[in-house]
């Protein structure tokens, strides 16, 4: 990875020299802001300076023999590790194949059962969570012998068992200013998604919006918001640093009902980020914090995202893409996982148009719809 750095009287004329210098996919590293020239301390000007790079490009290197048989022990290493690694995955494998023989006994041979179970799976549930749902289907009546409409409504009932964390799950606008922050993996639409609830609570409900973006890992992204603020008609603000997030959100409190800020996504397996984003998310600046999911990601990915952003003290969900599958079962997994209630869901990319209040009877019946015995 090749580092270089930037300087300029403003941070807004270096980020603009690292957009044309790297393009809109650089990546900021640091900041920093000092004095320079002048004579014996006096007529100093002062200077803002980046550091960015560029996601994989790497410098070149001549490597003595040293550095390759360096290398070659890392490699070993790192062999030794993963086949580990790999034999420890082998292991809770078995383990999770006899934990599906105990957990489905009951079912087992019940071919009613069995087809639900099937369903289940191929509409994003977990083997474990489709099995307790068809066990539950079928202890309500205490008989394997019912029809399919009886297996639905016990089934809709089941669901709608697990979605009753909140009666009320919109954002609330008490009468002090309301400080709302969106995080979540990369690719969820996070920024659109943002953009849309700004546009929402801007256009159609009049109210005085202020927007904070923090994510200024990818240039673009300052781009892609700061193109929906012109739109939308309200202010933009970058946030280079939790304090200058504070200060932002300072200056806005007293001329605004309502202030969104946009962080930076962040993948679930990177620690280092996760940590960072802590930073910007803290209880005593933001009142509430948003995750946001997409209702594509697997049920596998899903338990990681939810473990992972946990450590944010999240308050609620927003699902987004929810038109772009059939497999709402992952969704229920969230809930179950988190114990947290779904305050918003995306249906397209039409801002501010395609969001909506998250309605847990229409989810449930899309559930219901998809169900094949």
């Amino acid at each position: 990875m090749k580092v270089k750095k930037y300087k300029a009287p403003t941070m807004q004329e270096a980020v603009l020299k690292v957009k044309s210098d790297l393009g809109s996919d650089a990546i900021i590293l640091d900041t920093r802001k000092f004095e320079e020239g002048g004579f014996l301390g006096f007529f100093t000007d002062q200077v803002v300076e980046v550091m960015a790079t560029v996601e994989g490009k790497t410098a070149n290197s001549n490597s003595g023999n040293k550095t390759k048989n360096s290398t070659a022990d890392e490699d070993v290493k790192n062999n030794l590790e993963a086949l580990k690694g790999q034999m420890d995955q082998l292991v809770g494998e078995i383990d999770e194949i006899k934990d599906k023989k105990n957990n489905s006994f009951n079912v087992v041979g019940n071919s009613t059962a069995q087809s639900l179970i099937e369903s289940l799976l191929n509409l994003g549930f977990s083997y474990e969570t489709a099995c307790q749902l068809t066990q539950n289907v079928f202890e309500k009546n205490n008989s394997y012998n019912l029809d399919e409409e009886e297996i639905k409504e016990n089934l809709r009932e089941e669901l709608a068992e697990l979605m009753q964390l909140e009666s009320e799950n919109k954002i609330d606008l008490a009468e002090q200013t309301k400080v709302v922050a969106l995080v979540g993996p990369t690719g969820v639409g996070k920024t659109t998604t943002l953009a849309k609830l700004a546009a929402d609570f801007a256009l159609q409900q009049n109210k005085r919006v202020g927007l904070v973006t923090a994510d200024t890992y990818r240039i673009a992204a300052v781009d892609q918001l700061k193109t929906y603020s012109e739109i939308i008609d309200i202010p933009l603000q970058v946030a280079f640093s939790p304090q200058e997030l504070e200060n932002t959100i300072e200056e806005y409190n007293e001329n605004y009902d309502l202030i969104f800020v946009d962080t930076a996504g962040r993948s679930q397996n990177n620690d280092i980020h996760i940590s960072e984003l802590k930073g910007f998310v803290k209880k005593d600046v933001i009142d509430q914090v948003f995750l946001v999911i997409s209702a594509t990601t697997k049920t596998e990915d899903m338990k990681e995202i939810i473990e992972v952003y946990s450590q944010l003290n999240f308050d609620k969900f927003i699902v987004s893409k929810i038109d772009e599958t059939n497999s709402l079962g992952v969704i229920f997994e969230a809930l179950s996982l988190a114990q947290k209630p779904i305050s918003y869901v995306t249906v397209g990319q039409d801002v501010p148009e395609d969001i909506e209040i998250a309605d847990n009877k229409k989810l449930i019946d899309n559930i219901i719809e998809g169900v094949k015995l």
